[in-house]
């Protein structure tokens, strides 16, 4: 068919050089984008360059560790927190530098290992993790050795000018002993700190876009140890089991009306946004007719027939003689040996819950030493006398511990200070 254009053929040698700039375009362009990405420079920290590219690896590495979607919109939320992120990181390791901190690889591989058993992944998996997630390992190893740095640069700079005084210690203490009696709490954290009137807004953005995606399904130790701003975020916020008078009194409220395996709306206290996790819940042991024991002992009155009242009226005034006379153990012992062998005696150590359900009250509010009333059967009339009663003594923190506990908490505060302090020195020009 004729055609008013006619589609002339390129030159042999002219195709071949066409086909040869088409491949080499193919293979550039990839590296071009990348290249690109290298240059575009997002944050200038005094003189140290945060660029696209280490934003879009940081956001790989806490998307596809913490089961994040992997989309725009979840990219372009998390991406002003990642940026911050980094930011704090490159002050926090020109500090490192400035005063001759070095991290120890030995230190890196035992915080790898941490990272492995909180994710429940064998000795040396992390790696076959990482891969399998097509994340860059030294993504990671830059976060873990900025955080082991900035650590030694707070033990260094400010572990030694923190005193607790012994009334401090002595005030907390009361406070753990008078809420002894209330339920341990195994709980985690992600903490937003609030450092200035300022901070308000983008703290609580930054904490309910983290909630938002806790309720999807992320990782809570995950996005614990990218965001939270507490020391525990290096053990994915780990908190261990506490008690009421160790945690900020908004929290601790919220805490008591969770159930297990929940997580909380961002909570407000006194020095930012907290985020908790409820893991378990248990009650303390003078809470728990499981861990009470007895020493228990019986006299044991047999009743006649019941057409024989006079002779169950005298073993019931027998039973009330015991009970008016009767002081202690020894004095009970003496009279159930005066009364024979048989059902009467010491029924030895037992447990308030292998009691049957109608002593267990009784036997659990008698007093140690004191007989009890006559429990009256067809066949015999019994009276009880607890002569022990054991409750495991609630554990107690030693004031060294809550002299640790004061210093860490005290620490993170001057340590957000330090680090707002280097903010304010610094030269930054963080790009949109």
């Amino acid at each position: 068919m004729y055609s008013p254009h006619p589609t002339v053929a390129a030159p042999p040698r002219r195709r071949l050089a066409l086909i040869v700039a088409a491949g080499l375009m193919a293979m550039v362009a990839p590296l071009m984008a990348a290249a690109q990405s290298v240059m575009d420079i997002r944050a200038v920290v005094n003189d140290e360059a945060i660029t696209a590219y280490d934003v879009h690896q940081r956001l790989n590495l806490i998307i596809r560790s913490s089961s994040l979607p992997d989309t725009e919109t979840v990219r372009r939320e998390f991406a002003p927190r990642v940026l911050n992120s980094l930011v704090d990181e490159a002050l926090q390791k020109q500090e490192a530098r400035r005063l001759g901190v070095k991290v120890n690889p030995k230190e890196i591989k035992r915080a790898l290992a941490l990272l492995e058993q909180q994710n429940k992944l064998p000795p040396g998996g992390l790696d076959n993790f990482l891969a399998e997630r097509k994340i860059d390992k030294q993504t990671l190893l830059k976060q873990v050795e900025s955080s082991l740095a900035w650590s030694d640069v707070v033990r260094r700079q400010l572990l030694r000018s923190i005193n607790i005084s012994d009334e401090e210690i002595e005030k907390a203490l009361e406070r753990i002993k008078a809420n002894a009696d209330k339920p341990r709490l195994l709980a985690a954290e992600i903490f937003i700190a609030v450092d200035s009137p300022n901070d308000e807004a983008n703290a609580l953005r930054n904490a309910q876009r983290i909630y938002s995606e806790l309720k999807r399904g992320a990782s809570f130790p995950l996005l614990a140890r990218q965001f939270s701003q507490s020391a525990s975020a290096e053990r994915g916020g780990d908190l261990g089991w506490v008690q009421p008078g160790e945690l900020e009194p908004e929290v601790e409220k919220v805490l008591a009306g969770m159930r297990p395996n929940t997580v909380s709306e961002p909570v407000r206290a006194s020095s930012g946004f907290y985020i908790v996790a409820l893991r378990n819940r248990r009650e303390p042991p003078s809470k728990s007719a499981s861990d009470t024991t007895v020493n228990l002992r019986q006299v044991v009155l047999p009743l006649p027939s019941p057409d024989d009242i006079q002779g169950r009226q005298s073993q019931e005034t027998l039973a009330r003689t015991i009970r008016d006379t009767v002081s202690g153990c020894s004095d009970f012992s003496a009279v159930s040996r005066e009364l024979g062998a048989g059902p009467s005696g010491d029924l030895g150590r037992l447990k308030l819950t292998e009691l049957p359900a109608d002593l267990r009250q009784l036997v659990a509010t008698l007093d140690v030493g004191a007989v009890s009333p006559p429990l009256v059967n067809d066949t015999s009339l019994r009276l009880l006398m607890v002569c022990d009663r054991r409750t495991p003594k609630i554990s107690l923190p030693s004031p060294e511990e809550v002299r640790r506990r004061l210093t860490l908490q005290r620490v993170e505060v001057r340590a957000r200070r330090y680090l707002r302090d280097l903010r304010d020195a610094a030269f930054l020009d963080i790009r949109a």
